[in-house]
Formats: C-alpha cells, structure tokens, sequence
C-alpha cells in the first residue's frame, strides 16, 4: 500500500485497500475462523468489502477529547473521522471513539501489574497511554497505545504495538504516529 494515512480522505482510501486485501488473504480469514468470527466475517463484512464502521461524528469525537481532558493527535480524529474503530488490523480490533480511554482506567490490573520492577520510564507510560485498540483473545494479548508525552510538534503522538504475554516493552514497537503504526499493519498483510 503505497498511500500515507493522513487526512480522512487518505484514511477512506486506505481503510477500503486494507479491507479489500484483508478479505482477499486466505491465511487471515483462517485466523478470524479459528477465533470464531468467521461466520460474521463471511456474512456481513465480505457482502459488504468493509472491515471498518461509520465514521465517527465531530461531536463524538469532541465529547471524547473532553472526556480525556485533551485533544487527539491528527492522524488518529482524521481516522475516527474515516470509520469509528476497525475491525481486525493485524491481531486487534480498533476500539470506537467512545471506548477508548486512559490506560489505568481501561486496564487496571495490568498496570499494577506491570508497575512491579519497571523503571520510572515505562511507568510513566503505563499510566499516561490511551487505549485504542484491545486483543483479549489468547495468551499473548495485544494493546494499541497512543502516547501524548511523546508528542512531536506536529502534535503527533508516539504510537505502540503491545504484545502483553510475550515480556517484551511497549517501546520495542514504537512508532511516530498512529499512521506509521497502520501502515506497518498493511505492509504486514501484504507480506502474508
């Protein structure tokens, strides 16, 4: 996928590619069918081409950044603004603008978990990351993180893949933005 997701125009098109190749990679739909989804994904999501849901409304997305106390970073509202939430982006389902929140509030066990033995560093992370996509299916459950502490000037924020079973840190998967992290998404579904 050549396109850079940026602005929700660029979201669309990108959103529809992934889905279309999605639904076209056999190896995928062979993972949504062991995690019993596959039915759902055969019926609805293959009738219509789309993995992903409505766009999310201003409003929605104002009340949201209210509710967080700050506003999201570009590439992530031009998303919601594309569809609120996604479906099935390489291990996770992206949550919708009125599931996302703080990470200590959406997870606290595990962050008081993970809060023995880390560094100020990596705790400081834990409890300032937004939650924006969640896997609970396994062992190995997988986050997307947003960071706002690591945020560039453009006001994009630091952007993590989390594998939670694996022992490994959030900042083994870091990326600039939220549309890096997708991007690097894509460009693994091509790879399969």
């Amino acid at each position: 996928m050549d396109i850079r997701p940026f602005s929700i125009t660029e979201w669309r098109t990108f959103l529809r590619d992934y889905s279309s190749k999605f639904l076209d990679n056999s190896s995928s739909l062979r993972v949504i069918e062991k995690n019993g989804a596959g039915t759902f994904v055969r019926s609805h999501v293959q009738r219509e081409g789309w993995i992903g849901y409505e766009p999310a409304s201003a409003d929605a997305i104002v009340a949201a950044e209210e509710r967080l106390g700050t506003r999201l970073p570009p590439t992530y509202r031009n998303f919601l603004m594309a569809s609120d939430g996604f479906g099935y982006v390489d291990h996770v389902d992206l949550l919708n603008v009125d599931e996302i929140g703080w990470l200590p509030e959406r997870d606290p066990d595990l962050v008081e978990a993970w809060s023995f033995g880390i560094d100020d560093v990596n705790r400081e992370m834990f409890e300032r990351s937004l939650l924006i996509a969640r896997d609970d299916g396994g062992p190995g459950v997988c986050w997307l993180l947003l960071y706002p502490e690591a945020a560039a000037e453009d006001g994009e924020w630091a952007a993590y893949e989390w594998f939670t079973g694996d022992g490994s840190s959030p900042d083994d998967d870091r990326y600039d933005n939220f549309g890096a992290l997708l991007l690097d998404a894509a460009r693994r579904l091509d790879a399969d």
